[in-house]
């Protein structure tokens, strides 16, 4: 019987390095919104806040002060990677 070669294993492909920007600033966002086309997907962060409306009256509106895009498929890693990550921290709260 010859002897089998060895299966080829596909190649993992180490991710590339992380870095932090310096400029980085944090956003506390209370509020979001999604918007599409047919090739991207737009994420908008933003805050209640007090404001009024023409007559003057006083009310909480929605400030939308950030805006992301990304393609289909980073959103889908996106989904991916916060799914797993609720799961963990839902898992963390019912275990203590």
């Amino acid at each position: 019987m010859a002897d089998k070669e060895p299966e080829a294993r596909p190649q993992q492909v180490a991710p590339p390095p992380r870095m932090m920007s310096q400029q980085m600033r944090v956003y506390y966002s209370n509020c979001a919104m999604v918007a599409t086309s047919p090739r991207d997907i737009s994420l908008f962060f933003g805050r209640y806040v007090p404001g009024s409306n023409e007559k003057g009256e006083q009310s909480m509106v929605e400030l939308y002060e950030n805006q992301i895009y990304m393609t289909v498929e980073q959103s889908e890693d996106l989904v991916r990677i916060l799914t797993q990550t609720l799961e963990a921290a839902k898992a963390r709260k019912k275990a203590g």
